[in-house]
């Protein structure tokens, strides 16, 4: 074991040369080009916003060739809320900004620094925590499933594209810059509220969403366009910011390159594209975060001309309390069963008769036996209801008879799809 400290840092008042060395540290392994004085002061103030937890495992003693002390890992949380269905916003941990030097891995920094902050989240009383992973083999241990699927996509916008669904009420219109935020917070209010597996936004979103500094870069965005829609009672529904890249190849045609896309309803998301697709001089229209379920593939009257570039996880949840997150989840499907819950961090395991409706649902822990057995990250995945208990079952993620899976999965059934767009 490497000598260290873990030490937090609450982000608020001043910036110190330790914050400095603890945002160097995290750019350096994630491969992000250093920020200059601008960008290092827009982080700071966005973590300032979010109220964030800034935790690292810092040298116990100089090292050699570095001038400062520098933290060996890194680890930020901030409390936000996650739509768990029918419109509840339970609070939540919400992970980030998560590194190790590659000279000091396995060494435990990264299980400390996870047990001490999912430990105090469940000592706050949160009942769940998420995060989104760069790498879809670390979080597992520590008891995170992925929970919620994202979709990147080009749409070719040539000849013959046609939309098969009448825009309907509403218009839509460029906007400045400047008035982007505001119109971004209201849509996404709408699109959280109404949205199962949606995470609040962190306070960079909009920074980065118009371009004035990307968490990506650490630096601007160059000529970002803004547009919006607005239903027939004047609230913005929809809203995107975009910009122009030359196609490739020897055409005249540009690429449009959604940054950001959030619509409170299908409808809304339509129009968006219907005003992305009628851009001149524009060959193709590429979105890294499509909704699995979006109804743009049916509303083309030729739905080959949307191309799907990759579909992958999104965010991962972490079940801190199992009867408190199975208590405040919203519930389409029925049923009644015995769930023992494995718990490597021993935060939440146990055996719990989970009796559970539309109304709602009541656990309470049991000395009995379990119908079904599986791991709290298998019950992340769960959660939103995007996996197959069924096909859970047969990956040997769930155990249990056939009877007890086939209850499971009417269960966590769910009428609409869990679907986020918040990066973190």
């Amino acid at each position: 074991m490497i000598a260290h400290s873990i030490e937090t840092i609450e982000a608020r008042g001043e910036l110190t040369d330790t914050v400095r060395r603890w945002e160097h540290a995290m750019n350096w392994s994630f491969g992000n080009p250093p920020a200059d004085e601008d960008g290092v002061q827009r982080w700071w103030r966005a973590v300032c916003a979010d109220h964030a937890r800034l935790r690292g495992a810092w040298p116990s003693a100089p090292e050699p060739g570095m001038a400062q002390r520098t933290p060996y890992a890194t680890f930020a949380s901030l409390d936000g809320t996650i739509n768990t269905g029918h419109g509840h916003l339970e609070p939540a941990d919400l992970i980030t900004d998560v590194t190790v030097r590659t000279s000091v891995r396995r060494n435990g920094l990264l299980t400390e620094l996870m047990r001490i902050d999912l430990s105090e989240a469940a000592g706050r009383g949160l009942t769940l925590a998420a995060l989104t992973a760069s790498e879809a083999t670390i979080y597992r241990r520590f008891g995170f499933g992925p929970a919620t699927e994202t979709v990147s996509a080009r749409l070719h916008t040539g000849a013959g594209l046609a939309l098969r669904a009448p825009q309907g009420a509403g218009r839509m219109g460029e906007i400045d810059l400047e008035a982007a935020p505001a119109i971004m917070d209201e849509v996404f209010a709408a699109f959280h509220a109404a949205s199962r597996g949606s995470h609040a936004r962190p306070a960079w979103s909009n920074d980065h969403a118009t371009g004035v500094w990307s968490a990506l870069t650490n630096s601007r965005t160059e000529a970002v366009r803004a547009a919006a829609h607005w239903d027939e009672d004047g609230s913005a529904d929809g809203v995107v910011t975009f910009t122009y890249r030359p196609a490739p190849g020897a055409g005249p045609d540009f690429t449009v390159e959604v940054i950001e896309m959030i619509a409170a309803h299908g409808r809304a998301e339509l129009a968006l594209w219907h005003y992305l697709a009628s851009i001149d001089l524009v060959g193709s229209v590429s979105v890294p975060h499509l909704n699995p379920a979006s109804p743009l593939p049916w509303a083309l009257a030729d739905p080959r001309h949307l191309g799907l570039v990759g579909r992958q996880d999104l965010t991962w949840l972490r079940v801190l309390d199992v009867p408190g997150a199975l208590r405040v989840r919203g519930w389409d499907g029925a049923g009644r069963l015995s769930i023992e819950v494995l718990d490597p961090l021993g935060l939440s395991g146990g055996v719990y008769v989970v009796d559970a409706g539309p109304d709602g649902a009541e656990v309470a822990g049991t000395e009995g036996p379990a119908d079904v057995r599986m791991d709290v990250s298998t019950l992340g995945s769960l959660y939103f209801g995007v996996a197959d208990p069924v096909a859970m079952a047969t990956a040997g993620l769930i155990e249990g008879p056939a009877r007890a899976v086939a209850t499971l999965r009417e269960m966590f059934a769910t009428d609409e799809p869990a679907y986020g767009i918040t990066c973190f």
